[in-house]
């Protein structure tokens, strides 16, 4: 049997990834993206009890662990428990820890859990195989000790970076931009400055508050404008659905957390892929929809 710290190379198409969420469609969302980097292999998991299943009865070569603080699934009690199991393929396998609040202290939790990468929300498809290609083609090195159990914590890279405040001496003025680098720099496009200020704005709005949602319903038609000019049908048909659910649930005191904040996960997605990612866009576009029409129809 194959030894998951043993270096090898990245073949896609054989592959054999458990996607961990107990989020629906944050997990379909992250199955979508990999199949756009011809990884068809995909298992998904919405519990410990499922993700555990999956772990003995499959041959899984990567886990990616999508999880945020206070979700039902605890993602870190997870890995602690897997690199603690007897099955010594298993407590071995890597793990790739995705969220949308990845801080310094996220990384010094998930690593003394036993994650080896992290990944931040919304995901580029870059940075998803970038962490792949880490994980299967340098993997960290195993400790097997009385005090810790997991992948070597010693190891720098790109993916070790969890905010704007990395210090500058870490970098050369002629050293390659990194991939979390670039991530930087797609943070401040139009479209994604122009969904921060929506996501701020959402936070604050409650059933009532007319202003705040006069407020949220501009800065959608400023999303859905900038949409336009980028000829991007998904994002636009995406923005059009979370519209509609804010103009009817906001009035009547329906606005409910779970739904904002999974809509504009999508929506950050959405604008985080690139727009020859046609088949995944179309996905997440369509998806959102649904649950939205959903929603508005209970």
């Amino acid at each position: 049997m194959h030894d998951p710290r043993k270096p090898r190379q990245l073949k896609p198409q054989t592959l054999s990834v458990l996607v961990a969420d107990s989020n629906n469609f944050s997990r379909s969302l992250i199955a979508e993206i990999l199949r756009s980097l011809n990884i068809s292999n995909v298992s998904s998991a919405r519990s410990e009890e499922m993700a555990r299943e999956f772990l003995v009865d499959r041959p899984i070569d990567v886990i990616l662990l999508s999880w945020e603080d206070g979700d039902a699934f605890d993602g870190l009690r997870f890995v602690r428990e897997m690199r603690r199991t007897g099955d010594q393929r298993v407590r071995r396998l890597p793990v790739v820890l995705i969220t949308a609040g990845l801080t310094r202290q996220t990384v010094i939790s998930g690593r003394d859990a036993g994650v080896d990468e992290f990944l931040a929300k919304p995901i580029s498809p870059i940075a998803m195989r970038q962490r792949l290609e880490m994980v299967i083609e340098t993997p960290r090195p195993f400790v097997d000790c009385a005090v810790y159990l997991g992948p070597c914590r010693r190891r720098k890279n790109p993916a070790d970076y969890y905010g704007a405040k990395r210090r500058s001496g870490d970098r050369t003025d002629d050293a390659p931009s990194t991939m979390v680098d670039q991530d930087e720099i797609a943070a401040q496009t139009p479209i994604r400055v122009a969904l921060s200020a929506l996501r701020l704005t959402c936070t604050q709005l409650h059933a009532g508050q007319t202003a705040l949602l006069a407020t949220a319903l501009q800065q959608l038609k400023t999303a859905k404008d900038i949409a336009i000019q980028q000829n991007d049908h998904a994002l636009h048909s995406g923005l059009a659905a979370f519209e509609a659910y804010l103009g009817v649930a906001a009035p009547t005191g329906q606005l409910e957390d779970n739904v904002i904040n999974t809509a504009l996960g999508a929506l950050e997605q959405l604008a985080a892929l690139p727009l020859g990612y046609a088949d995944a866009r179309d996905s997440v576009a369509i998806a959102l929809g649904k649950a939205i029409q959903k929603k508005l129809a209970a």
